[in-house]
């Protein structure tokens, strides 16, 4: 059994004038299959066009992300005790954490490792114990 595959352009294009630049639509390409049946020798024709999808993904499909909803994959997020200040609002923990110093959360850095994804900033995290 022999095959052939010819891929040739049905319409002409010019290579970009610097690299690693592709300028406007990709080409129409036919694929041709040839095979021959060696028991009765007969040609078998098989013609296959590729065409780009303009909408990139089907309507019905959904793409799940890894990125961590929470924190959309920085790994960190806005400090809950003091809402990104870096200061006490109020006294806590007895008069320990006096209103006006440094926040006892954050410490000062207005933001805290995202409980999502354990800073990892993707779905699961580092050594999460969460199987999905």
């Amino acid at each position: 059994m022999s095959t052939v595959l010819n891929c040739t352009p049905l319409t002409s294009s010019s290579l970009p004038n610097k690299p690693g630049l592709i300028g406007g639509n990709a080409p129409k390409l036919t694929l041709i299959n040839i095979s021959i049946n060696q028991t009765s020798k007969l040609e078998r024709f098989q013609a296959l066009e590729v065409k780009a999808s303009s909408d990139g993904a089907k309507a019905g499909t959904t793409s799940k992300s890894l990125v961590c909803e929470s924190c959309e994959g920085n790994g960190k997020i806005v400090c809950s005790q003091c809402q990104g200040t870096g200061v006490n609002t109020e006294d806590h923990f007895n008069g320990r954490f006096k209103a006006g110093g440094l926040c006892w959360l954050c410490r000062g850095k207005k933001e805290i490792l995202c409980g999502g994804c354990n800073g990892a900033g993707y779905a699961g995290g580092f050594m999460s114990t969460a199987d999905e």
